[in-house]
């Protein structure tokens, strides 16, 4: 009867245990935005490399067992999902930026060289 009632106690710790790590996803993903928002601005390429390896992690494992979270849970995921993919759109685009000035500043460079800068237009 002992034996019965541990392997009933385990059986009841897995269950909870088990469902208490598919509970947890959605605020994991929340933890992880939330991270990256706060560090973004200051991410070289090897820090956004990490973060997408983390990202594509956390989205296989929701991909992997997606049917056992609630509609709230999957909409909070998605959400959380859809933030992490601006902030990596948004770093894509401020790079662009960053590029465009660097180019503006050596073409006033390129024009002195020619002997162009400063000259009256037609």
């Amino acid at each position: 009867m002992k034996k019965v009632i541990v392997l009933l106690a385990l059986a009841v710790a897995a269950v909870v245990v088990l469902s208490s790590c598919k509970e947890t996803l959605p605020k994991r993903f929340e933890i992880f935005v939330n991270q990256v928002e706060k560090r973004c601005d200051k991410f070289s390429e090897d820090d956004w490399q990490k973060a997408n390896d983390h990202f594509d992690k956390l989205v296989t494992e929701y991909q992997n067992n997606k049917s056992a979270f609630n509609t709230d849970e999957k909409k909070a995921i998605n959400e959380a999902i859809g933030r992490y993919t601006a902030l990596v759109a948004k770093s894509g685009f401020n790079s662009i930026i960053d590029a465009f000035d660097d180019a503006l500043n050596s073409l006033g460079g390129f024009l002195k060289g020619l002997g162009l800068e400063g000259q009256p237009e037609d």
